[in-house]
C-alpha cells in the first residue's frame, strides 16, 4: 500500500485581496516500507535545527525555516536532499494561474468548492492514469472549506469510487485527517510544496530542482 499525503500552497482564491497569483496542490506518495525511514529522516534533521537554536514549542516548516536568519536556505536544502534519499517517494502536483481562469461562475464558488475540484482532479489522475489503486491519503485536519455544500471527503469519496464504477478499476483506499506536527508525512509534503510554489510564484527553481528526478506527475493549468 503506498501512503500518499497532500498539501496546497496560494490561496484558491478570486478575490482582489489574494496575494498569489498561483495555487498549488501536492500529493507526495511513499511506499508503506519507508515510512518509519521518513520519520527517522525528518527527526534527524529537526533535532539538529533545535540544538542550533530554533524554538522546539514552534513547528518546524519551510516557510518559516526558510524566512529564519539563522537558518535560511541551506536548511531547507538540508531536509529536501534527506527526503531525496527516499528510494519510493514520488512527487505530483497541479499548479494553477488563477489570473487565466475567466469562468465567472467557478471565481464565485466558495473557497472550498475550488479546493476540492483541483485535488479531484490530480487524485483521479494518479488513480486512473497512475494506476495507483491501493492507498491511504492523509491531509492536514485544518479545514479549506468554508461552504455548506458536499465536505471534502464526501466529494473525493464520489470522485474516486464514480469514476471507478465507470472505468470498471478495483479501488481501496482511505482519506485521514492529520495533524501537521505530529505526522511526518505532512511534513515531509510542506518541504515538496513549498519549494514547488517558490518554482512558480517567484521563479525561483533551486529548491525544486533538487527533487526534480522524483516528479511522478506535473500539471500545469491556465498558464
Amino acid at each position: 500500500m503506498l501512503h500518499l499525503f497532500l498539501d496546497e500552497s496560494g490561496e484558491c482564491s478570486f478575490s482582489q485581496s489574494s496575494r498569489y497569483k498561483h495555487f498549488l496542490i501536492t500529493i507526495i506518495a511513499i511506499d508503506d516500507s519507508e515510512l518509519t525511514t521518513l520519520k527517522d529522516k525528518l527527526k534527524r534533521q529537526f533535532a539538529y535545527f533545535i540544538r542550533n537554536g530554533w524554538d522546539k514549542t514552534k513547528e518546524i516548516k519551510a516557510s518559516e525555516l526558510y524566512k529564519n536568519r539563522r537558518f535560511g536556505a541551506s536548511a531547507v536544502f538540508r531536509v529536501l536532499n534527506a527526503l531525496k534519499q527516499l528510494n519510493s517517494i514520488k512527487i505530483s502536483y497541479l499548479v494553477i494561474n488563477k489570473n487565466n481562469i475567466k469562468h465567472q461562475a467557478f471565481r464565485d464558488a466558495p473557497y472550498g468548492i475550488g479546493y476540492n475540484y483541483f485535488t479531484g482532479v490530480l487524485l483521479s489522475e494518479l488513480v486512473f492514469q497512475d494506476n495507483i489503486c491501493d492507498f491511504q491519503l492523509t491531509y492536514d485536519e485544518k479545514s479549506k472549506e468554508t461552504h455548506t455544500n458536499k465536505r471534502f471527503e464526501e466529494y473525493l469519496q464520489t470522485e474516486i469510487y464514480g469514476s471507478a464504477l465507470e472505468f470498471d478499476t478495483n479501488v481501496a483506499f482511505t482519506l485521514r485527517r492529520g495533524k501537521s506536527h505530529e505526522v511526518y508525512g505532512l511534513r515531509a509534503v510542506d518541504f515538496i510544496c513549498w519549494s514547488i510554489f517558490r518554482k512558480f510564484e517567484y521563479s525561483d527553481t533551486r529548491f525544486f530542482n533538487v527533487f526534480s528526478q522524483n516528479i511522478l506527475r506535473g500539471r500545469e493549468w491556465y498558464k
